[in-house]
């Protein structure tokens, strides 16, 4: 997920930009359907689903930017400054789905500037400091 979530967006509208990676990688048009739907309610995009993704706030391209990944159903997930523009309530309903992916055996990697979302998820932190690596215990933040 870009740091500049229009940089990723190809199709009109909010769901037909969830439907691109499922339908790509030959998902049931069914399960596109399922998944879309529950995407756009999960992250509160639902009234949102025929807008065009570049008319969208910067916290909605976002969250949708987010989902279009979440859609394909990845083993792992990347992630540049995935909070950024949100809301204190989205900001926890994200960190709750990302939370949920992690349960589920997804892997996460993020790249923050977001302290708070790294005491709530990290297992492992790696912060850079003077363009050097330098391991930090979570919770030493």
């Amino acid at each position: 997920v870009f740091q500049e979530p229009q940089h990723q967006f190809v199709a009109a509208t909010a769901a037909d930009e969830l439907a691109v990676g499922p339908r790509r990688t030959g998902v049931p048009e069914a399960e596109t359907a399922r998944r879309v739907d529950e995407l756009l309610s999960r992250l509160r995009l639902g009234h949102l689903a025929r807008a065009n993704p570049f008319t969208l706030s910067g916290g909605e391209q976002r969250r949708l930017s987010v989902a279009t990944v979440l859609a394909t159903r990845p083993g792992l997930l990347v992630l540049d400054e995935p909070t950024v523009g949100q809301d204190s309530r989205t900001w926890a309903q994200l960190v709750d789905l990302l939370a949920d992916l992690v349960a589920g055996g997804t892997g996460v990697v993020a790249v923050t500037h977001d302290e708070r979302l790294v005491e709530a998820l990290a297992d492992d932190v790696l912060r850079l400091a003077q363009g050097r690596p330098a391991p930090v215990p979570v919770g030493a933040a």
